[in-house]
C-alpha cells in the first residue's frame, strides 16, 4: 500500500502522546512494507526542530489559516501536488486541529480513497464530524448549487457554510470515542470502521519484578493541564500527609506546564498544605527516559476530569511494573477496572483519589494484584503491533 498520512503535527515536534503514537503507526506500516509519507505542518520548524526530518515527511501546511479564499486554496494545492507526485493508494487523516477545514473534501474531489484515525473529540471541531456526519441532507435545501457539488464530490454538501461528507471509513480509538461521535451525529461506513486502541512496545517499559513495598513514590505524568487534574493529586497527597499512621508520600509530575499561571497554583497549593517538599515537578522529560521514571516510581496518579478518549500513559507506566489510581472519564474506563487493573476515583475528588491511593497503600495483596494485572492486561490486548495489525486490516479492506 501507498499511504499518505495527514497530521497537524508529527514528531520530532510534538505537544502529547497522541502524535507520538502516530509516528509509532507510520513506522511499523513501513517496517511491514507499506510505503508511507506524513504530510504536516510547519508548526514549530524554525525553532524547534532538532534536525532533518527523515525521508518520508512533508512540513508544508499551515496551521491556523485564514478564512476561505487565497490562502485555503493554497493548503489544497500543496496537498494536490503531493498527491500527484505521490500516487497514494488512501491518504489517512489523524489529527486535524489547525489545517484547513477542506483538505478532506479536496481529496474527495481528486477521488482519493481516504481514512481517519480519530483518537480525540476534537474531530467535532476541526469538522471531521462535519465530513462523516449525516447533517445537512434533509435540512439543506436542494439548490442548484447543491446539487452540482452533490454530484461533483458524491455525496457531500453544504451545511451552514462547512462541507459534509459521510460514510467514510472511521478507526476510532476507543469504544467511547465511537458511541460518543454516534451521539453527536457521525454516521462513518461501519464495515470500514473500526476500535483500534492506542497500543504500545511492552519492550521499551517492561522490567525485571523487583520489590516495590511500601507505597512510597507517586508519579503524574503527562500535560500539565487544568482539564488533567494535577491539583486533585496534588490536594489528595496533602490529605494523606495528615492521615494518621500514614507513610510519607511524595508526588513528582512529569510534563511541561503550558499554563504558567496554572503551574503557580499548583506550586502555591502544595506550599499552602504544607507539602511542598513532597512535591517535584520534573518538567518534560525527553522520550528516551520516561521508562527510566516509570521504573522509580510505584503508584501512577491519572487524575484526569476531562473525557479522556484513551490514554497511552497507563499503558506504558502498568507495563514497567507500576499500580494505577485513576478516573474512568471518557475511554479511561476500557482499561481501568476497580480493584482489578486500577483502583478507581470520582473525578475532582480529592478525598476520593486520598482513600484510593491509601487503600492501595495498606494492602501490600492488592497492589500487587492490580500491577500484574494491568500488565497482563497491556500484554494481551493494547500492544501497537495489536494495533497496527488493526490498522493495517483495515485499510486493505478499505481498498478492496
Amino acid at each position: 500500500m501507498k499511504i499518505l498520512v495527514v497530521a497537524n503535527l508529527y514528531p520530532p515536534l510534538h505537544v502529547g502522546g497522541y502524535e507520538l503514537g502516530c509516528r509509532d503507526v507510520v513506522e511499523k506500516l513501513r517496517l511491514r512494507g507499506h510505503e508511507a509519507r506524513v504530510l504536516t505542518s510547519t508548526w514549530g520548524v524554525d525553532k524547534n526542530l532538532p534536525g532533518p526530518d527523515a525521508a518520508g515527511v512533508e512540513r508544508l501546511l499551515r496551521m491556523e489559516p485564514g478564512r476561505f479564499g487565497r490562502g485555503k486554496w493554497e493548503e489544497c494545492r500543496k496537498f494536490g501536488r503531493l498527491v500527484k507526485k505521490f500516487q497514494p493508494d488512501i491518504v489517512y487523516f489523524w489529527n486535524q486541529g489547525g489545517l484547513c477545514n477542506w483538505l478532506p473534501v479536496y481529496a474527495r474531489l481528486l477521488r482519493c480513497r481516504m481514512a481517519f484515525f480519530l483518537s480525540d473529540t476534537n474531530f467535532a471541531t476541526w469538522r471531521v464530524g462535519a465530513f462523516l456526519g449525516s447533517l445537512g441532507v434533509t435540512d439543506v435545501p436542494a439548490t442548484a448549487g447543491k446539487r452540482f457539488l452533490r454530484g461533483l464530490l458524491g455525496n457531500t454538501i453544504l451545511v451552514r457554510g462547512y462541507p459534509v461528507m459521510q460514510n467514510q471509513a472511521c478507526h476510532f480509538a476507543s469504544r467511547f470515542l465511537k458511541e460518543w461521535g454516534e451521539a453527536k451525529g457521525v454516521r462513518p461506513a461501519e464495515e470500514h470502521s473500526i476500535v483500534a486502541h492506542w497500543g504500545i512496545d511492552p519492550g521499551l517499559f517492561a522490567v525485571a519484578p523487583r520489590e516495590r513495598w511500601p507505597v512510597r513514590l507517586l508519579l503524574y505524568a503527562g500535560q500539565v493541564i487544568p482539564e488533567k487534574g494535577v491539583h486533585t493529586a496534588i490536594s489528595a497527597v496533602g490529605l494523606l500527609a495528615r492521615a494518621p499512621g500514614m507513610e510519607p508520600l511524595s508526588l513528582d509530575i512529569a510534563g511541561i506546564c503550558q499554563y504558567p499561571d496554572y503551574e503557580k497554583k499548583l506550586r502555591d497549593l502544595a506550599a499552602g498544605l504544607g507539602i511542598a517538599e513532597r512535591v517535584r515537578f520534573l518538567g518534560r522529560v525527553p522520550r528516551d527516559q520516561i521508562a527510566a521514571v516509570y521504573r522509580e516510581h510505584d503508584v501512577l496518579v491519572f487524575p484526569s476530569e476531562w473525557d479522556e478518549p484513551f490514554a497511552i500513559t497507563p499503558l506504558e507506566a502498568a507495563t514497567a511494573g507500576m499500580a494505577i489510581v485513576g478516573t474512568v472519564t471518557g475511554g479511561s474506563g476500557e482499561f481501568f477496572r476497580d480493584r482489578e487493573t486500577a483502583m478507581v476515583f470520582e473525578a475532582g475528588n480529592a478525598r476520593s483519589c486520598a482513600d484510593a491511593i491509601r487503600t492501595l497503600a495498606d494492602d501490600r495483596g492488592l497492589f500487587e494484584s492490580i500491577r500484574a494485572n494491568a500488565a497482563r492486561e497491556v500484554a494481551a490486548r493494547h500492544t501497537l503491533e495489536g494495533m497496527v495489525d488493526a490498522i493495517e486490516k483495515a485499510l486493505l479492506k478499505s481498498l478492496a
